[in-house]
């Protein structure tokens, strides 16, 4: 027997700084749709819910598109104790490691992006994946040094 979910909802970036990382998140196309601060009971519930000490956050929902089905991301700023670390900096690590945008013109957004200085992995790549259509990609990091990709050409492969 197979779990009913219906989609998925939000990726969840915890950021050191929210305002930053929302306008970073502007500038590839993201609009705020909530902002909110997780205290009080609703923080001690929300807490309660993941099984961890309660820990007050600064938040923003921010979604690519304008449909119910469009991607949304739930960018936190822990704030005692504040956010730290480092992301996953390694494709072989288990766990999330990238988020993929879908573009129709790729050598466009790269230049967008290079012209921004956004932190580049590697050059734009044109390769043919399974099923024989030229697919591009490359990857970039977020301001705090989440792995973001953009890719083209793999509609196919989404069945």
């Amino acid at each position: 027997m197979a779990v009913n979910l219906n989609r998925i909802y939000h990726i969840n970036i915890n950021v050191k700084d929210l305002d930053r990382s929302i306008a970073f998140y502007e500038s590839l196309g993201f609009h705020v749709t909530a902002r909110f601060e997780m205290e009080g009971e609703l923080g001690e519930r929300n807490a309660s819910a993941f099984g961890v000490p309660f820990n007050p956050i600064k938040a923003a929902f921010m979604k690519l598109g304008n449909t119910p089905q469009s991607m949304l991301i739930d960018l936190c700023q822990h704030l005692d104790p504040p956010t730290e670390g480092t992301p996953v900096q390694s494709l072989h690590h288990a766990g999330f490691v990238r988020m993929a945008f879908h573009v129709d013109n790729i050598e466009e957004v790269y230049r967008e992006l290079l012209d921004m200085g956004v932190t580049m992995l590697g050059p734009l790549e044109f390769m043919t994946p399974p099923g024989g259509t030229r697919s591009g990609v490359f990857a970039f990091y977020d301001p705090d040094g989440t792995i973001l990709e953009v890719l083209t050409g793999v509609e196919h492969m989404a069945g």
